[in-house]
């Protein structure tokens, strides 16, 4: 199982109408969180090398609640 801790990014990526979030670990993101007009959308990436990341449960969970309430507190229109 990963050790190492996720790191979260807000960007604006010039691809993107709205702000997104990152999340990495080490050097590879390994998922963005992202405003879109239903709601916040998640895209997950695959791992350099074809591995499967394997991260613990509760570790991308609270990455992704603190990716929200981020995105939340810049855009109104996301659903806290």
């Amino acid at each position: 199982m990963s050790e190492a801790k996720i790191e979260l990014l807000i960007a604006s990526p010039p691809d993107r109408d709205f702000l997104t979030c990152e999340l990495s670990v080490g050097n590879e993101v390994i998922a963005e969180v992202r405003i879109e007009p239903p709601g916040l959308a998640v895209e997950i990436y695959p791992k350099s090398g074809n591995q499967a990341w394997d991260i613990p449960y509760d570790e991308l969970m609270d990455a992704l609640v603190k990716a929200k309430t981020i995105l939340s507190e810049v855009d109104t229109s996301v659903k806290y």
